[in-house]
């Protein structure tokens, strides 16, 4: 993944997690920062749990973080 798009989205991703950090959610939310710090993408694009199969990609941690913090604000077409 390019290197400014990855730098973006982790910067979005955390700044969602720190939107949902209260009290009640404050363990739930380190676990989240401390998984998607182990995954995060080295110098090559290589992420650093999952090695270097994810260097065009997203490894899945961030994936599934990506489908759940980053918001995609469609317009609803349901009547």
């Amino acid at each position: 993944m390019d290197h400014v798009l990855a730098q973006l989205l982790h910067e979005r991703v955390f700044a969602s997690l720190a939107k949902l950090e209260s009290p009640e959610t404050a363990r739930l939310i380190a676990a989240w920062r401390t998984l998607l710090t182990q995954h995060a993408p080295t110098d090559s694009g290589a992420c650093k749990a999952c090695g270097p199969r994810w260097r065009k990609h997203m490894c899945s941690v961030w994936r599934v973080a990506t489908t759940y913090f980053i918001r995609h604000d469609r317009p609803c077409t349901s009547p």
